[in-house]
């Protein structure tokens, strides 16, 4: 869920390049590794993750992800094209970090690769409303479907709530259904906001 098409005429459609880009140089002491007792490990089917904060380190394990993404997946994310998808993410997301904003990512757990991620889910927030925070979120391709993004969801909400947030909200495209399915389960709202893209919102 990120764009480049110009504000003035998307003027909230840019949500997610706004939430990566937003605070693009962020202070190097604000990205430092995440304490590791955040991490926590699933079982989604046969299948174990860990679930943690994003880290600096990450960066390759995300342009790696990003990679192996299908351009469907990333117009899906992005509600549109954007050049050098993987490399522009992966370097900004790299430095989440401070009060503001958090990543959380699935690693996998029984991969021979280690570090290998697998979804990400970012949340920063909104500077004019008190309160408010926007997320956005991506799976790899491969793994749709196995439950990580909604592991990834249900912990981004949790986070949200310890901060003390009183909502989050996604911009989704709506032929994204299987987006806004897992949203309704997770017991967002929708509103239709231009031709084609809907907003989610979840009060904590």
């Amino acid at each position: 869920m990120c764009d480049v098409r110009p504000a003035a005429k998307w003027p909230r459609v840019a949500a997610s390049l706004r939430a990566l880009l937003r605070n693009g140089v962020v202070n190097a002491m604000s990205a430092q590794a995440a304490p590791s007792g955040l991490d926590h490990q699933v079982s989604l089917g046969r299948h174990s993750y860990v679930i943690r904060p994003l880290r600096s380190a990450d960066e390759p394990a995300l342009v790696d992800m990003f990679s192996r993404s299908s351009p469907e997946d990333i117009r899906m994310r992005c509600l549109g094209a954007i050049k050098d998808f993987p490399h522009l993410a992966a370097a900004r997301l790299a430095q989440c970090g401070g009060d503001e904003e958090i990543a959380l990512v699935a690693v996998d757990a029984e991969s021979a690769e280690p570090g290998e991620i697998v979804g990400v889910v970012h949340l920063i927030d909104e500077p004019d409303e008190p309160g408010g925070a926007e997320f956005d979120i991506m799976v790899r391709t491969d793994l749709k479907g196995h439950g990580v993004g909604f592991q990834l969801m249900k912990d981004i909400l949790t986070k949200a709530r310890e901060r003390g947030l009183k909502k989050i909200v996604g911009y989704v495209l709506w032929e994204n259904r299987p987006m806004l399915l897992m949203a309704s389960e997770l017991g967002f709202t929708t509103e239709h906001i231009e031709p084609g893209t809907v907003r989610i919102t979840a009060l904590l």
